[in-house]
């Protein structure tokens, strides 16, 4: 969890929901990005959309898919035993490397259901190694670039008059585990 993570997780989740259409009426439940497709930091004050570019060079396309409760698992799984990944929607208990108190929109996961994750169209391709998003049960484009999703939100934001803020609120965290951090100097 990062509070740069846990801010396009975030955004990106809002605006699928404000584009995304199903025939069923349901929503996006879950947004997973990657850290790795984020290239910059935002900086304090004023956010240009140049800096939106350096953030988030590539072109990728926001879809929708479809997991079943089985895949949905095994992508808690992948989060909890790489440590945390950036998640909206989702609060995740890790312990030994396993995903064991999930919450999805603050209700308890079951398998026993099918849940519908915004990802990018890199990832859900199985890029970065996300091989449990291949074989949805169904994909769906909403047809808006990650990065125009972060400057609509952001432009919103901003004619709202609101302050943009990220914050930590243990979306991801341990179960039962000590960790020791080691600072180094410097």
């Amino acid at each position: 969890e990062g509070k740069l993570n846990n801010f396009i997780a975030d955004l990106t989740l809002q605006i699928a929901r404000k584009y995304y259409k199903s025939e069923d009426g349901s929503t996006v439940d879950i947004c997973l990005l990657n850290s790795g497709g984020l290239r910059a930091s935002l900086p304090k004050g004023a956010i240009t959309a140049s800096k939106v570019f350096e953030l988030m060079p590539f072109e990728n396309k926001l879809v929708v898919l479809t997991l079943d409760g089985e895949k949905a698992m095994a992508m808690f799984n992948w989060i909890a035993s790489n440590g945390g990944a950036p998640v909206s929607g989702a609060k995740i208990g890790i312990q030994n490397d396993k995903a064991v108190e999930i919450f999805v929109n603050g209700e308890a996961f079951t398998k026993n259901r099918n849940y519908k994750v915004v990802t990018s169209d890199y990832l859900a391709a199985g890029g970065d190694k996300y091989s449990f998003f291949l074989e949805p049960v169904k994909y769906e484009e909403i047809n808006i670039l990650a990065r125009e999703a972060i400057i609509e939100y952001m432009k919103e934001e901003t004619a709202a008059g609101r302050t943009l803020r990220a914050i930590l609120d243990k979306r991801i965290y341990y179960v039962g585990e000590k960790h020791i951090c080691l600072l180094s100097p410097g």
